[in-house]
């Protein structure tokens, strides 16, 4: 019923319809989900946007593309943000995390992209045997493997802080394979960001309640994983043919089979259940689906950008849930790392009708 009002094929429907809560829910979600693969035009949505969206919400995304892209990104980033602290809260070595979260939610976003978003499945499957599909799929179970075995080496300001370096990559990455200029404003914003990262992981060995590793290797790991999830992002913008949420499914996939092939046997079972389900079915693949196709709509390095609010609200979640904080020059470092993230959205999305990457 949702897909026939929404594509125009029941003839006479009257506007004045207020549906109750699950017509509206599902015409939402519907709008929602045909809307960001390019199944409706805006002119064929109007009736379900009136049911559902609020005036000046379709007024103010109405023919902004890359508004739309910022909203995926901050809903994927905020839904994120717990996963540091349910990974705390596990209490699991790291094979053994790395397997159920991979396998997980390499099945949870293999099934959300085969009910809600393909309709010709095998095709979409067969452009991830190109060698592109093939080298996100590597690259996504880097950033799968790597992102697991930062969080158990070091503190989580440590570790998302480095993840926070992708905005370089993103934007080297861009201007290669899209020839998106950023402009000097941009860069001094990248890399203003990233000397309040430099000051962060400089000062990591002072977070209280961090597990006994190496900073710097934990560092390394987070750069590994932003180096993944840049490459991820970009080619979802350079080749939009390919399938990249199955891609990442069997990326993911292929990381929780490395991490259980590498647990000790004996305690594959033997885990809190509701934490490796709560990362696994809702946080993760919820997440990577809004922020996999965020840079469809907008710049990757914007997307990259937007991430950097994990690095804030991350830490917060974990020193709020188990005491694990960072020291006063972290914050210090993460400080100047948001204050050139602000500055970056606002002038790129909202004040900046003259650069040719932005509204």
């Amino acid at each position: 019923m949702t897909g026939q009002l929404v594509r125009g094929k029941v003839p006479v429907v009257s506007r004045d319809i207020k549906p109750g809560f699950p017509l509206r829910a599902l015409a939402a979600g519907y709008l929602f989900l045909e809307g960001v693969f390019g199944f409706v035009k805006p002119s064929q949505h109007s009736l379900v946007s009136a049911m559902v969206m609020p005036g000046w919400f379709t007024a103010y995304m109405h023919g902004k593309p890359a508004r739309f892209g910022t909203l995926l990104a901050l809903a994927g980033i905020l839904v994120l943000t717990p996963d540091t602290l349910v990974i705390r809260l596990s209490g699991l070595e790291r094979w053994t995390l790395m397997g159920w979260r991979g396998l997980l939610m390499g099945v949870m976003s293999f099934a959300i992209w085969w009910v809600l978003f393909t309709r010709q499945p095998w095709r979409d499957l067969r452009t991830i045997m190109t060698w592109q599909g093939l080298f996100v799929i590597a690259t996504f179970s880097l950033n799968s493997v790597t992102f697991t075995l930062g969080i158990v080496e070091t503190s989580a300001s440590v570790v998302l802080t480095a993840v926070a370096t992708m905005p370089v990559f993103a934007a080297i990455l861009s201007a290669f394979l899209l020839q998106e200029r950023q402009g000097w404003r941009g860069w001094a914003a990248i890399f203003t960001a990233m000397a309040g990262v430099g000051i962060v992981v400089a000062d990591g060995s002072s977070a209280i309640g961090q597990p006994d590793g190496s900073v710097m290797l934990g560092a390394l790991y987070g750069v590994l994983t932003a180096i993944g999830l840049a490459v991820t992002f970009t080619f979802a913008r350079k080749y939009p043919w390919l399938a990249i949420l199955p891609a990442a499914a069997f990326g993911a996939f292929i990381s929780g089979m490395i991490g259980l092939s590498l647990a000790e046997q004996e305690k594959i079972f033997d885990v809190p259940l509701w934490t490796v389900l709560t990362m696994g079915l809702i946080l993760l693949p919820v997440s990577f689906t809004c922020l996999n196709l965020a840079p469809r709509y907008t710049s990757a390095a914007v997307v990259s950008l937007v991430m950097l609010l994990e690095m804030v609200i991350g830490p917060f979640w974990v020193w709020l849930g188990i005491g694990e904080r960072p020291s006063p020059m972290m914050m210090g470092g993460t400080a100047i790392a948001m204050a050139a993230l602000g500055f970056h959205i606002i002038r790129t999305q909202w004040f900046a009708a003259s650069q040719t990457n932005t509204d």
